[in-house]
């Protein structure tokens, strides 16, 4: 007899277009010369400075790991991280659905705090060979006191819902890099489309 509970994601695949790598983050072991390793397989050395800094955001945004990571370098002699990418696994409640993680991403469109204001906030939802894709993008002003203006920041969230899944599948892409894309949703997109997973047994 099938089980109609929901069943675990135990392996997620999605496409690697050219430009992009993943982070070894820090606490795992050997990490600590990941950037001086990139940087050098890339024929770069000038990106060590920037490829540390952001081992070092990801760990402050999840110190667990379970926040994994990549990053976009297209143009490895222009010496300048494009974007990355973070992606995860989020629990689903009872009530958690598609319609309720779109509701919650509208309501917070137009937040505006000192220091942090979201501009041009847009979202979609559409089907999946998963089962259900909630997306949505805007740009990020970030006061920064030392300069003394705003730092601009471009994202594109994707949650995917698959059928029969306890979890669903969270990632963001970050770009503070006018021109890194030719197109960022379409970009971001074709990489959320790419998405599979593997369900094991009922949570």
């Amino acid at each position: 007899m099938t089980s109609l509970r929901p069943r675990d994601i135990v392996d997620i695949t999605f496409e690697a277009p050219e430009g992009w790598h993943d982070v070894e983050l820090l606490g795992e072991p050997g990490s600590e010369d990941w950037p001086e390793r990139l940087a050098a397989e890339l024929g770069a050395p000038p990106l060590v400075p920037q490829l540390r800094a952001l081992q070092q955001v990801l760990h402050g945004e999840d110190p667990s790991g379970a926040t994994r990571a990549r990053v976009f370098v297209p143009v490895p002699s222009a010496g300048v991280l494009s974007a990355y990418q973070t992606y995860e696994l989020l629990q689903l409640e009872p009530g958690d659905s598609p319609e309720s993680y779109l509701a919650a991403t509208d309501a917070a469109g137009g937040t505006r705090e000192p220091g942090y204001e979201i501009i041009g906030y847009r979202s979609w939802r559409t089907a999946h060979a998963l089962g259900e894709l909630v997306g949505f993008t805007h740009l990020t002003a970030l006061e920064d006191e030392a300069a003394g203006d705003a730092l601009l920041e471009q994202r594109v969230v994707f949650a995917i819902f698959p059928v029969g899944s306890a979890q669903a599948f969270h990632t963001i892409f970050r770009s503070g890099f006018i021109g890194g894309f030719d197109d960022m949703v379409a970009d971001t997109q074709a990489i959320a489309d790419s998405v599979r997973v593997t369900l094991g047994e009922a949570a």
